[in-house]
C-alpha cells in the first residue's frame, strides 16, 4: 500500500486547490471544486478505499468514499469544497503559509481542515480495518451558495449519524438556525429625469419595501428561541438604475433570512409578500436550509459529545447539516478551526486543532 502525506500536508495542498464557489465554471470544463475531489479521490483510492464522483452542477462533483465493513451502524463524514472569494488579502490566498503551527489561507479553517481530518481519518480506518462502523465520506460542493452539494448527497446515502464538518472548535453542534435568501424585485416606467413625473421610479418603490423589510425584522426580533435568539431578516444588497439622468425603472434587492426551528420557510415568504406588496416582487429563493435541532440525548450525539471532551451547543449560522436531517439523517456539526476566522483576510487554522480532531473521531468510531 502507498505511503500517504500527513494531515498538514493533505490541508497545505488543498489549501493551495483555489475553490471558489461563486466563481463560473466555463462549459466543457473542471470547477476547483472538482480538483479537490480528484486529489481526495486520488489518496483515498490509492488505500483501497471505494471512490464516486457524481457533478451536481456542471463542473461541480460531489465525492462518495465508501468503507464497508460489514458494521451495524454507519456514519457519513461531510464537508463541503468551496470557499468564499478571497477579498482584501494580503498575499496569496492560494498558497498556504505555516507559522508557528498554523495554516493561513483561504478555505484553511472553513472547511478545508475538516476535509483533511476526515480524509486522515478514512485512510486510518482503511490501513487499520477496525472501528465499530462503516464509513461514507462525502465531500460535497456548493454550501456557499445553495446547498446542492449535501442535498444531492443526502438523497442519495443512508446513514445512522451525520458528521458535518465546520469550524466549531470541536464542540458539537446539535442546534442552529436556519437560512433563506431571495431577490427582491421592483419594476417602474423610465423616462428623462427631467420630467420624473411621466415615469416610476424603481428605485423608490424599492426603498418602501425595505423599509417593510425593516418594519418586519423589528417584529422578528419578538421571536425567540431561547438557545438561538431571534428570528433575523436583513436586506443585504441592492442595486438599480442605468445613469444619473435616467428614472430607473428596475431595483433588484438580496434579502437574507435567518429562520428558527419549527418555521416553514413558505410562511415566512408570505409574511415578506405581504408586507412588501405591490412595490416589490419577491423571487423564488436560491438558497433554502432549515434550521437544525437534532435530539441531543440521541445516543451517536451523546457518544460524539463525551469523545469531544467539549459538550454540545448551538450555533446561529446555517450548514449542509439541515439538509440530511431532513431526509431522516441524524445530524451533527462539528470540526476544527474558530468560525469567528472564516470568510475573513486572515482565516487560519492550528495544525494541532486538525490533528485533535482526528484523535476525537478515532476515539468515537471505535478505531
Amino acid at each position: 500500500m502507498a505511503a500517504h502525506p500527513g494531515t498538514q500536508q493533505i490541508l497545505m495542498d488543498l489549501v493551495a486547490i483555489p475553490s471558489v464557489g461563486q466563481e463560473p465554471v466555463p462549459e466543457g470544463r473542471e470547477g476547483g471544486e472538482a480538483r479537490v475531489c480528484r486529489y481526495l479521490a486520488g489518496l483515498l483510492e490509492s488505500a483501497g478505499v471505494d471512490c464516486q464522483m457524481e457533478d451536481v452542477l456542471p463542473g461541480r462533483p460531489n465525492l462518495y468514499a465508501h468503507l464497508d465493513r460489514g458494521c451495524a451502524r454507519t456514519v457519513i463524514l461531510s464537508a463541503h469544497t468551496d470557499t468564499v472569494p478571497a477579498t482584501d488579502w494580503e498575499g496569496d490566498p492560494f498558497r498556504p503559509e505555516e507559522k508557528d503551527g498554523l495554516i493561513f489561507g483561504r478555505g484553511s479553517c472553513d472547511t478545508k481542515a475538516s476535509l483533511a481530518a476526515f480524509t486522515a481519518v478514512m485512510l486510518e480506518a482503511a490501513r487499520k480495518g477496525a472501528g465499530e462502523f462503516n464509513l461514507i465520506f462525502a465531500a460535497v460542493c456548493d454550501e456557499e451558495v445553495s446547498f446542492a452539494g449535501s442535498r444531492a448527497a443526502a438523497g442519495r446515502l443512508r446513514a445512522d449519524l451525520a458528521i458535518v464538518g465546520e469550524p466549531t472548535s470541536l464542540a458539537v453542534v446539535h442546534r442552529h438556525k436556519g437560512v433563506m435568501r431571495f431577490v427582491l424585485e421592483a419594476r417602474g416606467r423610465s423616462c428623462h429625469s427631467s420630467t420624473p413625473e411621466k415615469g416610476d421610479n424603481a428605485i423608490y418603490r424599492m426603498s418602501r419595501a425595505a423599509l417593510a423589510v425593516e418594519r418586519l425584522a423589528g417584529d422578528w426580533q419578538q421571536v425567540r428561541d431561547a438557545d438561538l435568539g431571534p428570528r433575523a431578516i436583513s436586506v443585504t444588497t441592492i442595486s438599480g438604475g442605468q445613469a444619473p439622468n435616467i428614472v430607473p425603472d428596475l431595483c433588484r434587492a438580496d434579502v437574507d433570512v435567518r429562520c428558527l426551528p419549527g418555521d416553514r420557510l413558505e410562511d415566512l415568504l408570505e409574511e415578506v409578500r405581504a408586507r412588501t406588496g405591490n412595490d416589490a416582487a419577491v423571487l423564488a429563493p436560491y438558497m433554502e436550509g432549515p434550521a437544525l435541532d437534532t435530539d441531543p440525548e440521541h445516543p451517536l450525539v451523546r457518544r460524539l459529545a463525551e469523545a469531544s471532551g467539549r459538550g454540545l451547543t448551538c450555533a446561529p449560522y446555517a450548514t449542509d447539516a439541515p439538509q440530511y436531517a431532513s431526509r431522516g439523517i441524524p445530524a451533527v456539526v462539528f470540526g476544527p478551526g474558530d468560525v469567528t476566522l472564516a470568510h475573513t483576510p486572515r482565516e487560519h487554522i492550528r495544525l494541532a486543532e486538525v490533528d485533535e480532531c482526528v484523535t476525537i473521531l478515532r476515539r468515537f468510531l471505535g478505531m
